[in-house]
């Protein structure tokens, strides 16, 4: 039993390690509001948005001054055009004085002051300062992904951001996800479909897995296999993939 409290104690050493390595800095004392931004952002990499919010709410209770938290929400509304949900978020992040914030947190501070007069700002220079001060952070090339994906709509930026992404953490398996969409967005199907079996192989039981290669077999009209993914994400419990099954079953009847 003491042999194995010890292996359970060294193995959240190394996860908090290993999270510590993905993710930019933040300016919070509270140790469970840092693991619930944590576990936030891992699941909105999945896209388990229930799960994201949650945390994410989680977060801001334990410490609400955690501009990071408030930020990475604010941000995905802005990606999701939540326009009033990301001006009453961004809101809370900005009324924390500067003052207070790490590097990190006063570029996305930049961010959002760019993202609050213009819901589809360029925030190509804040991306370009995070990279320069943090290149080797994977958190970073992800914020790239989905900056240039769902709020600039560059493609080839969002691949270039997630190929980066993946080469510097290639154990992240929703990382492989987001490459994939960047891919298929961006017209290399290819590329896309090979990111999605990645995530497959190494996520079997993500619902979420299953759900994109269904929207990469819809794109390329094989409904049948599309009809299958979607299937399968909804037995793993993405509810949402039910319908996306239906439709495709009635494509694929109708192309028979």
């Amino acid at each position: 039993m003491k042999n194995l409290s010890l292996f359970i104690l060294l193995l959240m050493v190394f996860q908090a390690v290993q999270a510590q390595e993905y993710f930019l800095p933040v300016s919070t004392a509270s140790d469970a509001a840092k693991q619930y931004y944590y576990d936030a952002v891992i699941s909105s990499q999945h896209a388990d948005l229930k799960a994201y919010s949650e945390s994410i709410q989680k977060a801001v209770k334990e410490d609400p001054n955690f501009f990071m938290a408030y930020a990475h929400l604010a941000l995905s509304m802005a990606g999701l055009g939540q326009n009033d949900g990301f001006e009453q978020v961004a809101g809370k992040a900005l009324a924390i004085p500067e003052s207070q914030l790490n590097p990190a947190e006063k570029s996305m501070r930049k961010a959002l002051e760019i993202l609050k007069k213009d819901t589809k700002g360029d925030l190509s220079p804040v991306l370009n300062d995070l990279v320069t001060a943090y290149p080797d952070v994977p958190q970073v090339y992800e914020m790239g992904v989905v900056v240039n994906y769902w709020i600039l709509n560059d493609y080839q930026a969002a691949v270039e951001n997630g190929k980066k992404l993946v080469k510097l953490d290639p154990k992240c398996s929703a990382c492989y996800n987001l490459l994939g969409y960047a891919h298929m967005e961006n017209g290399d199907l290819k590329s896309a479909k090979s990111a999605f079996k990645k995530y497959i192989k190494m996520a079997p039981n993500e619902a979420n897995a299953f759900d994109s290669m269904g929207e990469y077999y819809m794109n390329v009209k094989d409904y049948k296999k599309s009809f299958q993914h979607y299937e399968k994400a909804a037995e793993l419990g993405m509810e949402p993939s039910r319908q996306r099954a239906e439709e495709a079953k009635r494509l694929m009847s109708e192309s028979n």
